[in-house]
């Protein structure tokens, strides 16, 4: 095999790589609030548009706008029989106050139940 040949398949194997690491990669949970809330914690969150990442094994939920932390909390994982139809937040009352509860993300078959705990 010729030097070229064997350059130009090192090339589309990388890029076969490279394409499959993407299409692999979890796309990142976005979620928006409506309304200022507090956390189970305490925490405040403002209105506005979250990054979530859920810790399935540290049993934890952070949000973050761009690349700032804003409030981390403990949660629990429901698993469920049908999909989530979209993104959307669950709240409840409490002290007069918006409180976060739960997250749905839309194609899953999960609830991110939101509980104290976390930092």
């Amino acid at each position: 095999m010729s030097r070229q040949v064997t350059k130009v398949l090192l090339f589309l194997a990388g890029a076969v790589l490279l394409m499959s690491a993407f299409a692999f990669a979890e796309k990142a949970k976005t979620i928006n609030i409506y309304t200022d809330s507090v956390l189970p914690s305490g925490q405040e969150l403002k209105a506005g548009k979250y990054q979530v990442d859920v810790n399935e094994t540290s049993k934890q939920v952070t949000f973050k706008q761009g690349d700032k932390v804003v409030a981390t909390a403990g949660c629990k994982i429901v698993e469920k029989p049908e999909k989530n139809t979209c993104n959307e937040a669950r709240f409840g009352q409490k002290d007069n106050k918006q409180r976060l509860e739960e997250l749905r993300f839309g194609g899953e078959h999960r609830s991110i139940l939101i509980i104290q705990g976390g930092s």
